[in-house]
């Protein structure tokens, strides 16, 4: 069974289709019963189809580091919701 570090690590690879079949089905089954990683699908799935509808007509690429900042942006939150300790930011 995944982890919830493990399911956020690999959440843009699993939205990307970009993973082997069998993890696939892991993170499936773990988002399906983990309500704090099914809310940070859900948040980053409608986030993605929003900007694709935003901007349907004129293509937009990701600034270098966006994706690595997004992400470490998202495992603060989720520790601040826990109650962790967040990484320090670089």
């Amino acid at each position: 069974m995944l982890t919830c570090k493990e399911v956020l690590d690999s959440i843009s690879d699993y939205l990307d289709a970009d993973m082997k079949a069998d993890l696939v089905a892991e993170m499936r089954k773990h988002i399906g019963f983990c309500s704090d990683c099914r809310a940070e699908f859900d948040t980053l799935t409608m986030t993605i189809k929003l900007y694709k509808h935003e901007n349907d007509a004129k293509p937009q690429v990701m600034p270098v580091g966006c994706h690595d900042r997004l992400v470490k942006v998202i495992e603060i939150e989720k520790l601040r919701l826990k109650g962790g300790e967040p990484p320090k930011m670089v």
